[in-house]
């Protein structure tokens, strides 16, 4: 995602995914062949909400690096207020 590009259309449809100054993109391409999996995580939304994009973020606390381990996202799960975790073919729910 070191790459930015012009938006000129669907600027009001997906907000979150522009660069709040310029409206720009940082667009990541993802192919079946390349990712199967993610790659039919975003075809199945397409097939639900219309949209084939999904945003994606850097997953990490502020200050700490980015997630890397199922370990690292079960501590960034545990000192977040994030209330549950996909993780792989589980779904981890804090309790309490």
């Amino acid at each position: 995602m070191i790459m930015a590009f012009d938006t000129t259309e669907k600027r009001g449809d997906l907000p979150a995914a522009l660069h709040p100054y310029d409206n720009t993109a940082r667009p990541q391409v993802v192919t079946k062949q390349m990712n199967p999996e993610y790659h039919h995580l975003i075809d199945e939304f397409r097939k639900r909400t219309g949209r084939g994009v999904i945003l994606n973020t850097s997953f990490n606390l502020h200050g700490y690096p980015i997630v890397d381990s199922p370990e690292d996202a079960l501590d960034v799960l545990a000192r977040s207020g994030l209330k549950c975790l996909a993780l792989g073919n589980y779904m981890v729910r804090k309790t309490g």
